[in-house]
């Protein structure tokens, strides 16, 4: 073999600590173009240039398995969640809850939140009108408890959905209902976008059956209401939609103005 010069050895050793410094600056550099040049130069006694060419996406991942090495995972993105963090953010809204505060409660929800309320018939999409719905139900000072529930992770979402059952505080009522909250990855936090809640269905009386001795009773209780010469406490026991055809009066009467005036 022929002996390597002294020269020869001098340049290797220099190309090669080019390229450990080259690696380990790599990280400093913004991947660009399909074909990023990244140049760097070295002085080490005499002038010294290396450059490296290398596809962009290629360079990332290198660089994500050279962390992975070093540091034993990925870096992870500040989105990222956990199942356990993801029902963590249930105890946040039910601990705001407990502040009594509607304000507090209604910052748990995103920008553009939509929330389906378990007592009230309106939707509820922006932060004055989830207010106003807790303004009414922190009154009955609710705490809730999950008794069952499905977690889904997706990227900057997460959904937990099941089934939660709130304690009244005010009268001691429990209440049973189906829960769906989807959260969002919004201002460096996580927020409510979608909360729907609702009774349970099961425990709903549709058609409730009634003897004859209760529809005699209710008899009684519209006696009650004329005792009281009350029109509003009598117009109050005819249904929305009821039909009254008064005894002395020729025209009927078919709503809750018309019966209260005659």
């Amino acid at each position: 073999f022929k002996p390597i010069s002294k020269r020869h050895q001098l340049t290797m050793k220099l190309s090669a600590i080019a390229l450990l410094a080259a690696v380990a600056s790599v990280d400093a550099f913004a991947f660009n173009g399909v074909n990023n040049q990244i140049s760097t130069a070295r002085t080490f006694g005499a002038p010294s240039t290396f450059t490296v060419s290398r596809n962009a996406e290629e360079s990332s991942t290198a660089l994500n398995g050279w962390r992975q090495k070093i540091f034993g995972k990925s870096e992870a993105k500040k989105s990222d969640i956990s199942e356990s963090e993801v029902r963590a953010l249930f105890s946040l809204w039910n601990s705001a809850l407990a502040t009594g505060d509607s304000r507090i409660v209604a910052k748990r929800y995103a920008d553009q939140a939509v929330l389906l309320p378990t007592v009230s018939d309106t939707p509820r999409t922006d932060f004055a009108s989830i207010k106003d719905y807790f303004d009414a139900f922190l009154l009955k000072e609710p705490q809730g408890t999950i008794l069952e529930g499905d977690i889904r992770i997706g990227d900057g979402w997460a959904q937990d959905a099941g089934i939660y059952e709130f304690t009244m505080g005010a009268t001691g009522d429990k209440v049973k209902a189906r829960y769906t909250y989807v959260y969002v990855y919004e201002n460096n936090q996580w927020k409510i976008a979608h909360h729907h809640s609702s009774v349970m269905p099961e425990g709903i009386d549709i058609a409730k059956s009634i003897t004859e001795d209760e529809v005699r009773g209710l008899f009684q209780l519209w006696n009650s209401a004329l005792d009281t010469l009350d029109s509003d406490a009598v117009a109050k026991r005819y249904a929305k939609e009821g039909v009254l055809l008064p005894t002395v009066s020729d025209v009927p009467r078919t709503d809750y103005d018309s019966i209260k005036a005659y």
